[in-house]
């Protein structure tokens, strides 16, 4: 039987101590799956993340530099941002989750996550139809940012 995205997902959470969360974004920033618990809606949390990761390729673009991860450190999370051809994994640990071990699962889950991600524009379709995601518009994706600025 074939895995599913959610499943490699999950084996994230469960292989990883500390993680608490994991998403699969496409590169729009609409979530193609979840795994784990988030503060903010998916579909708010993946336009963020997107655009985080895009300004942050367009720094190192500048720099004459290509942009493969971004680690961010908050009072009680880490968040490490991965970018894949298309689209980036998301992972979510608590502060005193290692690093290592969150770069190992992700190393792990990409190989598998960018062969799946293959055949996944008809799932992507269905999640957001099923729970009502939409591409946000240029001028929301700038409203999200300001709440965090």
């Amino acid at each position: 039987m074939p895995r599913e995205i959610n499943d490699v997902l999950d084996e994230v959470l469960q292989n990883a101590p500390g993680v608490i969360g994991a998403i699969l974004i496409d590169v729009d920033g609409i979530p193609i799956c979840i795994s784990g618990r988030f503060e903010l809606p998916a579909e708010e949390l993946g336009a963020l993340l997107a655009a985080c990761f895009t300004s942050y390729a367009q720094v190192g673009a500048d720099l004459g530099q290509e942009l493969s991860t971004v680690m961010t450190e908050y009072k009680n999370l880490k968040l490490y941002q991965v970018g894949m051809p298309r689209g980036g994994l998301i992972i979510i640990a608590d502060k005193n989750a290692y690093l290592g071990m969150i770069r190992l699962e992700a190393k792990r889950a990409i190989r598998e996550l960018t062969d799946l991600m293959s055949v996944s524009e008809k799932s992507r379709e269905e999640l957001m139809t099923r729970h009502k995601f939409r591409a946000p518009s240029e001028d929301e994706v700038k409203d999200l940012i300001s709440k965090f600025l």
